[in-house]
């Protein structure tokens, strides 16, 4: 953990709203704040699950719609952000609110920064490039995982290099978040495990990070009590609200929580796998989050006991943590999920070499990771072929 005699700093998204229900409220949220031009951004599952209308009707109804986007795909590539940046610019509005999941929620950050300040995404990808604000923006999410809602970095793809790319400055945080449980529950049981574990594993990394401020792991720790519980209940049972509501604000505070600390060693190897096989990001950290917390273990014995027992697990001891993360893994469907991807010999090194060179989340890992350790970790966890 940082040392608090050297000072720190914590970014929070500036309004938080939470409750069932929360987003009916947009329309009426939105007139408080004299925003009268909206421009909704969102994707065609959202569509689908119909949740698109039961959010832009009321605006539409208010007369504040000017115009919506609903064409982020998954892992949102440059190019696309860079093409939504200049619809809101073109439609000159006011505030900008992403309905989604993690992807959604990231264009939506990056497009409104863009639209205002200029350039294009890539001029922003790095830490602290902003120069400044966007357009405001609200963002809902519709998946208990990503926690984007609550963060400043948003995660878009570069197609030609084939890795996933990170835009990170405070000015990217949320001018409000809403965290209605309700729009989640009709998520698919795969999406459900995928999101969930992902969020399982952010509120992890935010405690053990090395920059982990006192705030961080104070929230870390409540989400991990909120997700611990609920995770594999609601994956056995999509219809429990009390899950899927310990799952939305849990998910939540550990967007927060790594927000202001760090995620770590598994999100750097699981950024080139998923930009080079497109496998779900949740996917890919739940599965990882075993073999990395062995690779931990010999630094965070007091951590990994403090985590168990929020989760509900116990004081663990950090062999049987990291079992225990893999059985998750394997019991919600992750495991079988990934072992249908096979994954040539061939893109191991490079991919380990990428991973390693993510100074952003291998430094703050609390044992160091070098390529040998990512392509060790690959071959161990992967279906690797060839």
């Amino acid at each position: 953990m940082i040392d608090i005699r050297q000072g720190y700093e914590n970014h929070l998204p500036r309004r938080v709203i939470t409750g069932r229900g929360a987003s009916d409220r947009l329309a009426e949220i939105c007139q408080g704040r004299g925003w009268k031009r909206v421009f909704l951004v969102s994707d065609r599952g959202v569509e689908s699950a119909g949740l698109l209308t039961r959010v832009a009707a009321p605006l539409a109804d208010a007369g504040i719609l000017a115009g919506q986007f609903v064409d982020v795909s998954p892992e949102p590539p440059l190019a696309d952000v860079a093409l939504l940046a200049e619809q809101i610019r073109s439609a000159a509005v006011d505030v900008v609110i992403g309905l989604g999941g993690g992807s959604v929620m990231d264009a939506t950050k990056v497009a409104a920064l863009v639209a205002l300040r200029g350039g294009g995404p890539a001029d922003y990808v790095g830490i602290g490039k902003a120069g400044g604000r966007g357009v405001p923006t609200i963002l809902v999410p519709t998946t208990a995982g990503t926690g984007s809602e609550a963060t400043f970095v948003a995660i878009l793809t570069d197609t030609a290099a084939g890795t996933k790319v990170g835009v990170v400055d405070p000015s990217l945080l949320a001018d409000i978040a809403i965290v209605d449980p309700a729009l989640t529950d009709g998520l698919p049981p795969a999406v459900t495990a995928a999101a969930g574990m992902d969020a399982l594993v952010h509120a992890i990394e935010a405690f053990i990070a090395r920059v982990a401020t006192p705030i961080a792991r104070g929230l870390a720790l409540e989400a991990a009590r909120q997700i611990g519980p609920a995770l594999e209940r609601v994956c056995r049972d999509p219809g429990d609200q009390e899950a899927r509501d310990r799952m939305a604000i849990g998910s939540h505070l550990a967007g927060m929580a790594f927000a202001n600390s760090s995620c770590c060693a598994v999100h750097a190897l699981a950024l080139p796998l998923g930009g080079r096989f497109h496998i779900p990001h949740g996917v890919i950290t739940g599965c990882f989050a075993g073999a990395l917390m062995r690779h931990n273990a010999p630094a965070c014995t007091a951590d990994f006991a403090a985590l168990g027992t929020a989760l509900e697990w116990g004081a663990l001891e950090p062999r049987a943590f990291a079992d225990r993360l893999d059985a998750t893994a394997r019991d919600i469907g992750l495991r079988a999920a990934l072992d249908r991807v096979v994954v040539p010999t061939a893109d191991i090194a490079p991919m380990a070499r990428d991973a390693a060179n993510n100074r952003r989340l291998i430094d703050p890992n609390p044992v160091a990771v070098t390529a040998a350790d990512a392509e060790r970790i690959y071959r161990n966890v992967l279906n690797v072929a060839g």
